[in-house]
């Protein structure tokens, strides 16, 4: 079936070792899927859902249609531009809300984030007119209160198109299939056959044999030893960021080999370092992106034996081993501990297997005890997974997509708007009647803020939805217009929306932010809750004004490892944490304009954010190479901006900046 592909494809494929479609994959074939019909592929990890789909826009590019490849994340929208890239003319999108990106349809296929997809639709209902195919990849995060809302939405606008939707293994995917009305192709079949069991101590337990295995001092510790001794890897799964650098830094006391990695220059870069040279290594969301990119390329060239991870990394990049280890199936949330849900279980166990290099993956979950053991085989492996549901229904997500249906002219009264939200899979499998009063809830709230007006949107209301942020957060940006606003006004405004997850308030920080209210309290943009009459409104507020004083800490150039300890933050979160406050810095900028306010002091705060410099540094910031502490370096030293810089010696700049900086800025 590979001569279905262009010559050049098979050839590439074949140096890449692939000679022939797996059962699932032909399956899809024979089912009709370059004939043009709608389907849904749930079959397991690594059991080939990404070449399905590169021969589906192969076959659609071939006859003259383009595709959009629809990701939940932006490490995956780059993996699968480099997998895509040497057999279509493709482009990576992601990021940046307020643009058309006109220029992404001259590519044949788009591969970008169900987020952006969804801007790109909000700026014109038309942009995907010339796309033949539209392939969401992990439709079952559907189910994502976070993702889940805008996947639906988005797929909803684009049902006339052919669609090809790539899942887990789930138990509801025929409903899916039917919302879609597309045909089913469900598998278990696994090009690497997947062992499930349950490890007590020194015995594995599978559903129809025991295994003992050496035991050394714990049985992570025994099952890392066995696998190693056998030139596997090995995936170990657990419920918290801090569990698993402990566990890492405990198995890399053994020393399971010697190798050379360099990280970053932080805290977390020097732990992995450690850690690596002894094989092990850990990965998160946390860490900072150079870093994780190393530990992920490492371990793909089995430099790393052991890799400790939190959930996140089972839904995420492809990283298999050929033993998966669960150690944790509770985790902690507001309501205290509870237990991880069965798919993402069953994520991290299909992990297990690599191919080309084992013929068996095995996915171990830990007990403690047999009465354990016999719950997990009941309650995990022996369990069907959780039914995938719509999250749409939610208020506060609702708002935002109902003002972006008028916003672009995909609504104009009460009657197409009902219309518009029966293609939903919400309504597919509930009564859309139960949830009308809260639409139209929605729809009074819109009004009464300005933001429509007869289902059509205002000014005001186009704007919001093209910068795609919540109305919510644009009704506090104009409420908070000031004619005067000082850089923690403007910060505080910005960490008040409901846009910006704020830092958590710790225990004992109560009277450390409360004293920089009552010291800044004529700066603040928005009301201040009284602290008798509303302790937990109030309590909220402070960390709002915590998540602010971060901002202006690294503005007013406060080292970065500083920052990690004063607010325990993880370099990852706040990197991300960063970016969103410089794009709703750039929103209340655009809101600020739209209502004639002017605008300078924002702006100015948004560029002091984006280089973590004060206002002084500003002109050297801007130059390549020059961060904000060469910045600083150069301030000190009597060098203030670019003429400053033209006029030095090059000595001067050596002294300064190394001889390779100082060579860049001479040229």
């Amino acid at each position: 079936m590979l001569d279905l592909l262009p010559e050049y494809a098979v050839k590439k494929l074949k140096e890449q070792g692939i000679t022939e479609l797996f059962p699932p994959q032909k399956e899809a074939i024979r089912k009709g899927l370059l004939e043009g019909k709608n389907m849904v592929l749930a079959i397991p990890t690594a059991s080939g859902k990404t070449l399905v789909a590169l021969i589906a826009i192969l076959n659609h590019i071939k006859n003259g249609g383009k595709a959009i490849y629809i990701v939940p994340l932006r490490a995956l929208a780059e993996e699968k531009y480099e997998e895509f890239s040497d057999f279509c003319d493709c482009v990576l999108s992601s990021g940046d809300y307020d643009s058309d990106d006109r220029y992404l349809t001259r590519y044949d296929c788009i591969i970008t984030t169900s987020e952006k997809c969804d801007s790109l639709l909000r700026h014109s209902k038309k942009f995907f007119d010339d796309v033949t195919l539209v392939v969401a990849d992990e439709i079952h995060l559907i189910d994502s209160m976070r993702r889940g809302p805008t996947l639906e939405m988005t797929l909803s606008k684009l049902k006339d198109k052919h669609i090809l939707a790539l899942s887990a293994t789930i138990s509801n995917a025929q409903e899916i299939a039917e919302w879609l009305k597309a045909d089913l192709v469900y598998s278990e079949w696994r090009p690497v056959k997947l062992k499930t069991g349950v490890c007590i101590k020194d015995k594995i337990y599978h559903k129809d044999d025991i295994k003992e295995v050496n035991f050394k001092k714990d049985p992570i510790t025994s099952l890392c030893y066995e696998t190693i001794k056998e030139n596997g890897q090995l995936l170990v799964f657990v419920n918290t960021r801090r569990s698993a650098e402990a566990l890492a830094k405990k198995l890399a006391k053994n020393n399971f080999s010697e190798i050379d990695i360099k990280f970053s220059n932080t805290s977390f870069g020097k732990l992995l370092e450690s850690c690596a040279r002894k094989g092990v290594a850990f990965h998160h969301a946390g860490l900072a992106r150079e870093d994780r990119k190393k530990v992920e390329k490492y371990f793909k060239e089995n430099k790393l034996k052991i890799l400790t991870a939190t959930p996140t990394l089972a839904a995420g990049v492809n990283l298999p081993a050929r033993r998966v280890i669960i150690r944790d199936y509770r985790r902690y949330s507001n309501l205290g501990y509870k237990r991880i849900p069965v798919l993402e279980i069953k994520q991290m166990m299909g992990r297990a297997g690599r191919p080309k290099y084992d013929k068996e993956g095995e996915a171990l979950l830990i007990a403690k005890n047999e009465e354990e053991k016999d719950m997990l085989f009941e309650d995990y492996i022996n369990k069907e997974t959780e039914r995938i549901t719509s999250k749409i229904a939610n208020p506060s997500i609702m708002r935002t997509h109902i003002l972006a249906l008028i916003a672009s002219n995909y609504v104009s009264n009460e009657e197409t708007l009902k219309s518009f939200l029966e293609r939903s899979f919400y309504s597919f499998q509930y009564d859309l009647g139960k949830i009308y009063d809260r639409i139209l809830g929605i729809i009074n709230f819109l009004e009464e803020n300005d933001l429509i007006k007869d289902y059509t949107a205002t000014l005001f209301g186009k704007r919001v939805a093209y910068l795609y942020i919540d109305p919510k957060t644009a009704i506090i940006f104009r409420n908070a217009l000031k004619d005067e606003m000082t850089p923690f006004g403007i910060l505080h405004a910005v960490t008040s929306t409901p846009d910006l997850e704020s830092l958590y308030l710790r225990r004992g920080e109560f009277d450390e932010y409360d004293s920089i209210v009552l010291e800044k309290g004529e700066e603040f943009l928005l009301e201040i809750p009284d602290y008798w009459y509303e302790p937990d409104k109030y309590e909220f507020f402070l960390s709002r004004v915590k998540t602010a004083s971060l901002f202006y800490d690294w503005m007013e150039e406060t080292d970065e490892e500083e920052i990690f300890k004063k607010y325990k933050i993880y370099p990852g979160d706040f990197y991300r944490i960063r970016e969103t406050g410089d794009w709703l810095l750039y929103s209340f900028t655009e809101i600020t304009k739209l209502f004639n306010h002017p605008y300078r002091d924002i702006e100015n705060v948004r560029k002091r954010m984006r280089y973590g410099v004060k206002e002084e540094l500003l002109p050297l910031v801007r130059i390549k190479n020059i961060g904000r502490v060469r910045s600083r370096v150069l301030f000190n030293n009597g060098i203030k901006n670019l003429r400053d810089i033209e006029n030095a010696d090059f000595g001067t700049l050596k002294r300064l900046l190394g001889e390779g900086i100082a060579r860049s800025l001479s040229r």
